[in-house]
């Protein structure tokens, strides 16, 4: 085979062809011309002038054209060894006996440019795809270039060819060339003449399974004990015959895991100690596809060269096999933390020092590894597993502290981790670290905390609301009574009637409070919702105005509740003007293109915990649906919007309570209410009612109610009858007295429970209606109302008064006979409730 089928012709870029020789002559002869002109001077006269000029146009033209890249492209550059490359083409071909080697063969200089190379050669650089559109052959390093894991032998061959040393290399297993795995001997040495010759070829199979490898892998696969090999992320890469006969795999396992292999903590075989202790030796138990375990022990290591990145483990199957007894003496030795530490629920870590400030970790069991997020690996500074906010001198003293006393301290995780630190002593004299998780427990304690300050908060809001209404009754019921005595028109009426509005607003941020607290006192009421619902329609669509769309959608079959009306209709109410204002545009008095849909339907608690709403307890509930087309609520507002004082509206609109007194409200009810918002498109509250099954008395008492509501009410405040008034603060008693005996009543008063016993001891029977507070010192209502016998009560009815009343006055108001108003009251609604009790005797 000739040099030409052997070597393609080269293109313009790697040789001097004619057309260079007559451009670069053309140019020495316009220079040549120059010079002429120049020292001629007036022989040459203007003509020579102008020659001259044009000449060095020409030049520059010529000179950036060939330097911004075309003269490269015709051959004005030649590339660099381009001389000696054309020198083997100009007869002198000192190297053609690379053409007759029957392996792939390169030349390059002392420089290591690329000068000639065989077809053998040319083939390989074309099936790897890197011949290109140069004439020059590639570099041998450029064939592999598409794994790493050549760089390694590429450059041993390249520093070799550099000190003019010969070598051989084999190299590992590539797929690199052709795409297929194959293996690959190359050579380096230098030849005469100041060259280098380098040399490839394939392995052949036969050379491959005679080689030493095959020698080592045939004694791995015979030897009695296992063997594997695996990547950093666990995938075994090599398992040797002995280990896939206990494990129960065939001669061609599937791709399996060390995990997939053993029982325990996989990543105590496979990571690697940085601090080059040596092998790391454990106990396992090996996992077969048959679900038969087997007892063994597992020395795991990675090779001092670490070329391929790789653990190795030799897999004793008995603690005889296991050299110098080192895996069975482990499960006792403090120098690890395997044994009886290995699954600990509790983090453990031995470390290689006493001094917890200094000292590196030597091992970890796995609940350590999962507490610090796979930081506590060999060698890593036992410091760096936690908090260094304060500091590390800070750090290290606390750290220290632990071998006295247990420490509570946050692990450097995100989000940082509670735990307690207790050190000890080994017995070798190294330090052991136990590590308990405590975040869980620190949470509940600040749960707890905050759930005992919201308590004392409710009490304390109960507390004052009570003083707060019995002030608002005596304000209450003496604006009442000025307004009688100052009608329209009078002078004073204005004012007064600013006093009353007020006093009405001050009654409703109170109850709010009440609410909120879960303070309330509920007179509960068996109904049904869409009866209600409907009824409320009208107060609905006044509180949304003209421009929002308002409509009601009624389910089948609504079981019965048991709630307190007044106390729905706040939150019904409460809803619907939250919807209303976030319907209305900024700026806007009023809501605008708007939308409010009001549902109700039954559901089981099964239902509404796979519409994520998960803490409700099983049953039946009948649930309420008010949806809204506003802006939604963002989400960091989500998590405050059931919280008192948080609000979204502006300054001067909304107290902030009204959610708070809503979710209070429906949670004192048994029910439940939660929200699901999007930004832009709106928000839906949904309310959750316990379903009730009424008596056959209370069914007939909702019918008796639904004929009352055909009767006409009352429409003057006056009245005849005897009432017995019991209330111990005595602005509150005169000022209600004063009003019931203007309305045509007799009222008897007394201060505190026991004289209102004493006072129906001596006129049994005599009253028509009792009225008392709730909580009274001395004998408080429902105390005396139990003390007192039947005869004393006769025929009169029970009304009970009272700004605040214990929670289990609702179960009074549940068992007795007896009726409750909340403080407080104005004039017009206590005898207006007053002529209606009357009115059913």
């Amino acid at each position: 085979m000739t040099d030409e089928t052997q070597s393609p012709a080269p293109r313009s870029g790697g040789r001097l062809d004619p057309l260079q020789i007559l451009f670069w002559f053309s140019v020495a002869v316009g220079l040549g011309a120059a010079g002429v002109a120049l020292t001629a001077g007036q022989a040459v006269g203007q003509a020579g002038a102008v020659l001259l000029i044009l000449l060095a146009a020409a030049g520059l033209v010529l000179f950036f054209w060939m330097s911004r890249g075309a003269g490269r492209r015709v051959g004005a550059f030649p590339e660099r060894g381009a001389i000696a490359a054309n020198s083997l083409l100009g007869g002198r071909d000192e190297f053609a006996f690379v053409s007759a080697l029957d392996e792939a063969a390169l030349i390059t200089d002392a420089h290591l440019s690329p000068l000639r190379a065989n077809h053998g050669y040319l083939e390989i650089a074309e099936a790897a795809g890197i011949l290109g559109e140069s004439d020059r052959p590639p570099m041998m390093s450029r064939l592999f270039g598409a794994d790493p894991m050549l760089s390694a032998p590429m450059f041993r061959l390249s520093k070799a060819a550099q000190l003019g040393q010969t070598r051989r290399e084999e190299l590992p297993a590539t797929a690199a060339i052709t795409g297929k795995h194959a293996r690959y001997e190359a050579c380096v040495g230098p030849i005469p003449g100041g060259h280098v010759l380098w040399r490839l070829r394939e392995l052949g199979a036969a050379e491959q399974g005679e080689g030493a490898d095959d020698g080592r892998q045939l004694f791995l696969d015979d030897s009695p004990v296992g063997f594997f090999a695996a990547k950093a992320d666990g995938q075994l890469i090599y398992m040797n015959r002995s280990l896939r006969a206990v494990l129960g795999l065939g001669d061609d396992p599937q791709l399996l895991r060390v995990k997939d292999m053993i029982k325990e903590d996989a990543s105590r075989l496979i990571r690697r100690d940085r601090r080059g202790f040596g092998p790391s030796r454990a106990k396992v138990t090996l996992k077969g596809i048959d679900g038969q375990e087997t007892q063994a022990s597992v020395l795991s290591f990675v090779p001092m060269d670490d070329i391929d990145g790789a653990v190795r483990g030799l897999v004793f199957f008995s603690d005889a096999e296991s050299p110098e007894g080192t895996v069975a003496a482990r499960s006792v030795d403090t120098s690890s933390a395997d044994g009886v530490f290995a699954q600990a629920p509790f983090g453990v870590a031995v470390l290689d020092g006493i001094d917890p400030g200094s000292a590196a970790v030597l091992d970890s069991n796995a609940s350590l590894m999962e507490m610090t997020q796979g930081r506590s690996t060999p060698s890593a500074a036992f410091v760096d597993l936690f908090d260094a906010s304060e500091g590390p001198a800070a750090l290290a003293h606390r750290l220290r502290q632990a071998m006295n006393d247990p420490i509570e301290i946050q692990l450097a995780t995100a989000p940082p981790t509670a735990v307690h630190v207790q050190l000890a002593r080994g017995a070798d004299g190294r330090a052991l670290a136990y590590i308990t998780n405590v975040s869980q427990q620190r949470e509940l304690e600040t749960r707890l905390a905050q759930s005992e300050k919201m308590r004392e908060i409710g009490e304390l809001a109960a507390g004052v609301a009570h003083d707060f209404n019995n002030l608002l009754t005596v304000v209450m019921q003496t604006c009442s009574y000025l307004l009688r005595r100052h009608p329209v028109g009078d002078a004073d009426y204005p004012m007064l009637k600013e006093i009353s509005d007020h006093a009405t607003t001050a009654k409703e941020l109170s109850e709010m409070l009440r609410a909120y607290a879960r303070q309330q006192t509920f007179a509960r009421e068996v109904f049904d919702v869409g009866d209600f619902l409907g009824s409320k329609q009208e107060l609905i669509r006044r509180v949304m105005g003209a421009a929002v769309q308002t409509e009601i959608r009624h389910g089948r079959d609504l079981p019965y509740v048991k709630v307190d009306k007044t106390q729905l209709e706040r939150v019904i109410v409460n809803l619907a003007t939250n919807a209303r204002d976030a319907m209305t545009p900024k700026g806007s008095p009023i809501a605008r293109d708007g939308k409010l849909m009001i549902r109700t339907s039954v559901i089981e608690a099964t239902a509404a915990r796979a519409m994520g709403h998960t803490p409700m307890e099983d049953g039946k509930y009948v649930m309420i649906e008010v949806e809204d087309t506003g802006g939604g609520i963002k989400p960091e507002h989500a998590a405050k919007i059931f919280r008192p004082y948080h609000s979204t509206k502006e300054a001067g609109k909304g107290t902030g309570l009204g959610l708070a007194t809503s979710y209070g409200i429906i949670k004192q009810s048994g029910g439940y209410i939660f929200f699901t918002s999007k930004v832009g498109v709106g928000t839906t509250f949904r309310i959750f009612l316990p379903e009730y099954t009424p008596t056959q008395e209370e069914l007939d008492e909702i019918a008796a109610k639904e004929r009352a509501l055909i009767a006409p009410q009352p429409k003057d405040v006056s009245g005849r009858g005897k009432i017995l008034f019991v209330e111990d603060l005595v602005p509150v008693r005169r000022a209600t007295v004063r009003n019931l005996k203007e309305c045509g009543y007799e009222v008897e008063e007394a201060g505190d429970g026991q004289e209102a016993l004493d006072i129906m001891s001596a006129k049994p029977g005599a009253f028509d209606i009792i009225i008392s507070d709730v909580s009274m010192p001395i004998m408080t209502g429902p105390e005396m109302l139990q003390e007192a016998d039947p005869a004393m009560i006769g025929n009169a009815k029970v009304l009970f008064l009272s700004g605040y009343a214990p929670e289990s006055f609702s179960d009074m108001l549940e068992n007795y006979p007896v009726h409750y108003m909340s403080k407080p009251v104005t004039m017009e609604q206590l005898v207006g409730r007053v002529k209606e009790l009357l009115a059913a005797a």
